[in-house]
């Protein structure tokens, strides 16, 4: 992000580092794994979105079409 200070940037970075490295993966496996969990739901609610649209879709062409 462009709205974080340096000095800011560099004591999270201090932080980070400061853990050993067990914790530091076990740390980025979560957050990868709660990243992919988002994305997941977030596609499932779109296509649910998508199969919503679909029936209503087709009655329009049915209608069209008579």
């Amino acid at each position: 992000m462009t709205d974080t200070p340096q000095h800011i940037k560099d004591l999270q970075l201090q932080i980070w580092l400061s853990k050993p490295p067990g914790e530091r993966l076990r740390q980025f496996l979560v957050d990868n794994e709660a990243l992919y969990t988002f994305w997941r739901q977030a596609k499932l609610a779109d296509q649910k979105d998508i199969d919503k649209e679909k029936p209503s879709d087709n009655k329009q062409r049915s209608s069209s079409m008579t």
